[in-house]
């Protein structure tokens, strides 16, 4: 045990912390949400990580993703990689920089617990979560966390064995900027339902009857 899972002792059990290192989480996309949601995780006790993302670095980036100035043009998952070890050296974290598609969706998250859908292109993320969603006992998504006038309250829906996280309608194409505020919180909270899960802290219930599962995924972040 290293000195930063000892410190995790101040906070949980030894039987806690257990139950959360033997927990595997695959995530989609390493940006605004993905690139949080991991350091979240990895900083809650999280230590087996795999994540996929194609994406460079870029100066736009760095408003709300987990990325600096000296660090534009690089892999985004090679960074995160090292941003993750630099909290936790004995983390698992495997990474493909790929671009994700259902041709090669069977190669990743084998025996995985969670997924995350965290990605900024609404194809991908509908595509993404329809995927996995038959395979995979738990889905955590972000669907609209985007806006600076218009903000809507952020909420949590569960939707069978999906989760989605945000507004469910701010769109970044429709005028809503994407910035770290909401764009975290909404990281934020798609780490907690994890570590809810994990240790058996009150599961959401189903949304109310009439809520239509395919619109909900099918919004931008």
């Amino acid at each position: 045990m290293n000195i930063f899972e000892k410190g995790l002792l101040r906070y949980l059990s030894p039987d806690q912390l257990k139950t959360i290192q033997s927990k595997k989480v695959g995530i989609g996309g390493a940006g605004g949400l993905g690139s949080n949601c991991a350091m979240l995780l990895v900083r809650s006790g999280f230590k087996d990580l795999e994540i996929v993302d194609q994406d460079l670095i870029d100066a736009s980036n760095l408003n709300r993703q987990q990325y600096f100035t000296a660090e534009i043009g690089l892999p985004k998952v090679g960074m995160l990689k090292k941003r993750l070890l630099d909290i936790n050296p004995e983390a698992n974290v495997l990474i493909h920089q790929v671009k994700w598609d259902e041709n090669n969706a069977e190669k990743f998250f084998k025996g995985f617990d969670f997924i995350v859908e965290a990605f900024d292109v609404t194809d991908w993320k509908h595509r993404f979560v329809q995927y996995y969603a038959p395979r995979f006992a738990v889905i955590v998504s972000g669907v609209g966390m985007a806006g600076l006038s218009e903000k809507k309250p952020m909420t949590v829906k569960k939707i069978g064995n999906i989760y989605i996280c945000g507004d469910r309608s701010t769109d970044s194409a429709q005028g809503h900027p994407p910035m770290a505020p909401r764009v975290t919180q909404c990281a934020a909270m798609m780490a907690e339902i994890i570590l809810d899960l994990s240790l058996g802290v009150g599961p959401l219930q189903n949304p109310a009857p009439g809520v239509d599962k395919k619109h909900l995924l099918h919004k931008n972040n």
